[in-house]
């Protein structure tokens, strides 16, 4: 029996006045329009409402009421850094915060700190991209025009010796998910040790947190080591965020250090035989992707065998020969100290 006809039955042996019970009648019609409302707004509304209720099923909207109920804020994109050089200024010629350089296809960068060129005309500034994200964090020697004449710079060139860097983009709605499932398998509470990790995974760019307390790190003492998304290197300024963040909510006075883990490489090698059309570098960014999504997960331990299995993951490989991780055939420990990631990854195609 349906929603709808249990809603009629039910309604129809709640009548107290006498009234025709003969389907197309009046008060039918009547009864019949409402039990398909109410059947509607039961099979529908309740489900999603009952959903929305629990972090394992929340849509976005509901996941961040059900973050800021436990004092966990979904992290927002940050804009990417970049440290400028400037040759052939005026001597003694000011940069001032808010000026603005670009890159020749148009992100913009301004400065966020004043400067004085020296007595050659020379300065370093450090610029913050105008748009959030990753996009902020170009390539080497990118960053090469003023967006406008500015005096003293009439005659100067800038450029970036180094890549940007901290431009993250805003996080997931899985990942603000797993990370207040996290918080709540944790049980955080009083300055204990997943309290520090998740102070630390609240500051956006982070992704692994490794924490050493006292009987580690010695008496008074918390070191919280942490790596980068994408596994960009760990700055300077991403661990000041860290550790601004941490001593604003720690209990205890603790002497605090914020460190970087080391990145671990994984090379792999092996010669393969293709599929008929398929070529070796969409193979190679198949095979890349899938590796980096297994290592992505793994802290202590990365599998040869499981690794063997992925190459058999990637449509166009047939077949598979003198496969080597980081030169053996055998599994790798990893430290807990360390981040395993994808290094050489070098297929040759054989006949």
């Amino acid at each position: 029996m349906t929603t709808k006809e249990e809603i009629r039955q039910s309604i129809n042996s709640r009548l107290t006045t006498s009234a025709t019970t003969i389907e197309g009648g009046l008060t039918q019609d009547i009864i019949g329009s409402v039990s398909y409302e109410l059947a509607n707004i039961i099979d529908t509304k309740i489900d999603v409402i009952l959903d929305n209720a629990f972090v394992l099923t929340a849509d976005a909207e509901h996941l961040k009421i059900k973050g800021e109920e436990l004092g966990l804020y979904k992290k927002e994109a940050t804009a990417a850094l970049v440290i400028a050089k400037i040759t052939n200024a005026s001597k003694s010629a000011k940069f001032q915060e808010g000026f603005m350089a670009q890159t020749s296809d148009g992100i913009v960068f301004k400065s966020i700190e004043e400067k004085i060129a020296d007595d050659t005309g020379f300065l370093e500034v450090k610029m913050e991209c105008l748009t959030k994200g990753i996009i902020g964090n170009i390539k080497q020697n990118t960053l090469t025009e003023f967006s406008m004449e500015y005096e003293g710079f009439l005659e100067a060139e800038i450029t970036n010796e180094n890549e940007g860097y901290d431009g993250f983009e805003e996080e997931t709605t899985e990942e603000f998910r797993e990370r207040i499932l996290t918080y709540l398998r944790d049980d955080a509470a009083n300055s204990n040790i997943a309290d520090y990790s998740q102070w630390a995974k609240e500051v956006n760019g982070v992704k692994n947190v490794v924490v050493q307390d006292a009987t580690e790190a010695g008496a008074g003492n918390v070191n919280v080591y942490i790596s980068a998304v994408s596994n960009l290197e760990v700055s300077e300024e991403l661990i000041q965020n860290v550790k601004s963040k941490i001593q604003s909510e720690q209990i205890i006075n603790a002497n605090l250090n914020v460190l970087p883990l080391e990145y671990f490489e994984i090379n792999i090698s092996a010669d393969i035989k293709l599929k008929e059309n398929y070529e070796k570098a969409t193979v190679l960014d198949e095979f890349k992707q899938l590796v980096e999504n297994y290592l992505s997960n793994q802290q202590s331990f990365v599998s040869y065998l499981y690794i063997s299995n992925l190459f058999f993951e990637v449509e166009g490989i047939d077949d598979v020969s003198n496969y080597l991780l980081n030169s053996s055939t055998a599994s790798i420990e990893i430290d807990r100290f360390q981040v395993p990631v994808a290094g050489e990854l070098t297929l040759n195609v054989i006949e």
